[in-house]
C-alpha cells in the first residue's frame, strides 16, 4: 500500500513537471489535464491547443507540424477541446480538431477533424460511436 502511494505521488510530480516543460515551449494546456511522460507534443514548430481534463496515454503523439521544411500550407493549429480521451500510441496529425467529450482509440491515426461526443478507432480514425453528451 504505501508503495503504491510513493508510486503514485512520483507519477504526479513527473507529470506535472512534463506538463510544466510543455507550457514553457508554448503549449497552451488546460486545467487538470494529464500527459503521460511517455507521449511526445510536438513543440518544434506550430501550436497546440489543450483543453482542461484531457488525458494524454502512453506513446501518443500529438504533431503540429509534417516535415522538417516549411510546407506550402504552413505550420497549423492542433487543438484538442475539454475532457478528451486519447489512448496509447494514438497520432494526431496537424491542423486537426478534436471535440469535447472525444475518445480516441489505442492506435487511431486522426488526419481530420473529429466531432464532439464520438469514439474513434483505426488508421485512418472512424467514427464508431456517438456518446452521450455530458451535463
Amino acid at each position: 500500500m504505501l508503495a503504491r502511494n510513493v508510486r503514485h505521488g512520483i507519477v504526479w510530480v513527473i507529470s506535472s513537471l512534463t506538463i510544466l516543460f510543455y507550457r514553457f515551449m508554448g503549449i497552451k494546456i488546460g486545467k487538470k489535464t494529464y500527459v503521460s511522460i511517455n507521449a511526445h507534443l510536438d513543440v518544434r514548430r506550430g501550436k497546440i491547443v489543450i483543453g482542461d481534463h484531457v488525458d494524454i496515454a502512453k506513446g501518443a503523439c500529438i504533431l503540429s507540424h509534417m516535415t522538417g521544411h516549411k510546407d506550402e500550407q504552413g505550420d497549423r493549429e492542433t487543438v484538442i477541446e475539454d475532457n478528451v480521451k486519447i489512448f496509447v500510441n494514438a497520432v494526431v496529425l496537424p491542423g486537426v480538431r478534436i471535440g469535447k467529450n472525444a475518445i480516441i482509440g489505442a492506435g487511431s491515426v486522426v488526419m481530420k477533424d473529429v466531432p464532439p461526443n464520438t469514439v474513434v478507432l483505426g488508421n485512418p480514425a472512424r467514427v464508431v460511436k456517438q456518446r452521450e453528451p455530458e451535463k
